[in-house]
């Protein structure tokens, strides 16, 4: 570990560790100064070192990436120690940007930038930027990540920088980006693009104009980048045209469809924006302010949405996890028991759960079978009819699946191939998200004039649907249902094969 006066050789100088500028992600930056001359640079380093870890293969990739990389809003990268001989601190040698980050240059704002500030920032990140996805796509775009020297913006720290067309990493992976500012497609695992990266620097950009985060504070990053509508920046800082506003609220579009398909699409319409000068110029905005309010709308909607499918997908995989985990599971243990004791020659085969709509798995044994299914509810499960209200104004009516006045969330049966069936039901339930399971055993009852059914049978989804409304009902079907235990789905299949 490096300590300030220390001594280092580079490119057959002598430099001095002089100041601790800092502590990143992966370790210390310091300034060094060349002993007898004026140049300086900054050395990155790890503050700890395993070889291998994920520091050290990050510090290795910023250098690797860094090289392919030249332009006057990038920073510079002069040099690269593995650690593997003396000093045995693996350390970058960096352009030295002498007027701190972006974040501290936003910090100590007191109060809003106008437009023409705003566009000569925007303008060299974008030039940047530009350098940066022709090589590659950065990932950790932020505020942190941007230097400045001497009036020059540059971005910084490719040490998570990735390939395009590759995958993003998962979010458990600890070098996976700074949370306020990853696009929404990270989190679900997609493709590298620009687009992820116009993502980041939309934010920035709100961040430098409006002096606070698109979305505020939070503590679900996710949940916001998936879901939440940022204000119009124009009227965060009202020196921002609508114009310019619609840019930077394209640049965070939650599809990456609808953000910009290059760099240099997002320069001209930045420089459009600053070109509405003309005597109409409050007419124009007008009409823009009122085009970027559909559109947040419009994004608004699409939000909505969005949260809508993930509450859905997440209530889908909660039942496919019952499924599984109380249902199959106990099945395939004892298939398992069975096997050991039987052998081979007469095993019980199970095919594993399939997921084309409907999940289904069947177990096979000396010609016979069992067939396991669940169906979750969805729409096509509601039946509807028409009503007329006491005003003769006729009303469409629902009726959705319940059983004893709990909604039914998903159902489905063990049947056999001599057509003796029972059903199963997951219930919602009152004292958590996970449901509650129920067995339906269906006969014959002395009111059925059709023909007789094998006892006991199971009912299929489609009669399900009507079926279920005649629990304790005088019917041609008696339907019996009692908590499930998992012993009498066992017992059925060994009836059964």
């Amino acid at each position: 570990m490096f300590r300030v006066n220390d001594c280092i050789q580079f490119e057959g100088k002598e430099y001095i560790i002089s100041e601790f500028l800092g502590q990143g992600g992966m370790g210390h930056v310091f300034l060094i100064k060349e002993k007898f001359g004026d140049s300086q640079f900054a050395l990155k380093c790890l503050q700890h070192y395993l070889p291998d870890d994920h520091n050290y293969r990050s510090l290795i990739n910023e250098w690797e990436k860094s090289q392919r990389i030249s332009h006057k809003n990038t920073i510079k990268y002069w040099g690269y120690h593995d650690g593997l001989t003396d000093p045995r601190t693996p350390y970058l040698i960096v352009e030295y940007a002498s007027d701190g980050t972006l974040e501290d240059f936003i910090k100590n704002q007191n109060s809003f930038l106008d437009e023409f500030e705003c566009l000569n920032i925007f303008h060299q990140i974008i030039d940047g930027m530009e350098a940066v996805n022709e090589v590659l796509v950065h990932r950790d775009i932020k505020p942190d990540n941007i230097f400045i020297d001497k009036g020059l913006f540059k971005i910084a720290d490719f040490g998570l920088a990735k390939i395009a067309e590759e995958k993003t990493r998962s979010k458990t992976f600890k070098g996976w980006g700074t949370e306020p500012y990853i696009a929404p497609e990270a989190y679900r695992a997609e493709t590298n693009t620009i687009q992820m990266d116009m993502y980041s620097i939309g934010l920035v950009f709100y961040q430098i104009a409006g002096l606070v985060h698109a979305y505020g504070v939070q503590t679900d990053w996710q949940q916001a980048h998936m879901t939440a509508i940022p204000r119009g920046l124009h009227t965060v800082n009202n020196k921002i045209s609508p114009k310019l506003s619609s840019v930077v609220n394209r640049l965070i579009a939650k599809k990456p469809s609808a953000r910009f398909s290059s760099w240099n699409e997002v320069r001209q319409e930045i420089i459009s924006s600053s070109q509405n000068t003309t005597e109409h110029q409050p007419l124009i905005n007008h009409i823009l302010q009122k085009k970027l309010s559909r559109d947040l709308a419009a994004e608004q909607e699409l939000s909505q949405k969005i949260m809508k499918e993930n509450e859905l997908k997440r209530k889908s995989d909660l039942i496919e996890f019952q499924f599984n985990t109380e249902i199959i599971q106990p099945v395939r243990d004892f298939i398992c028991n069975f096997n050991d004791v039987s052998g081979r020659e007469s095993a019980i085969y199970m095919s594993d759960v399939s997921k084309r709509g409907d999940m289904i798995c069947g177990l096979n044994f000396d010609g016979k079978n069992v067939k396991i299914s669940l169906h979750k509810i969805n729409e096509s499960d509601v039946i509807r009819t028409s009503r007329s209200d006491p005003w003769g104004e006729g009303r469409i009516h629902e009726i959705k699946p319940t059983l004893y006045g709990k909604p039914v969330l998903a159902w489905g049966a063990l049947e056999s191939s001599d057509r003796i069936g029972i059903n199963i039901i997951l219930v919602h339930s009152d004292t958590c998200e996970y449901g509650d399971w129920y067995l339906m055993k269906n006969t014959n009852s002395g009111f059925s004039r059709s023909e007789r059914r094998p006892e006991p049978f199971a009912f299929s989804n489609d009669e399900l649907v009507k079926e279920i409304h005649n629990i304790g009902a005088t019917h041609i079907y008696s339907l019996r249902v009692s908590p499930l235990d998992v012993n009498e789905l066992l017992e059925f299949i060994s009836s059964s094969l």
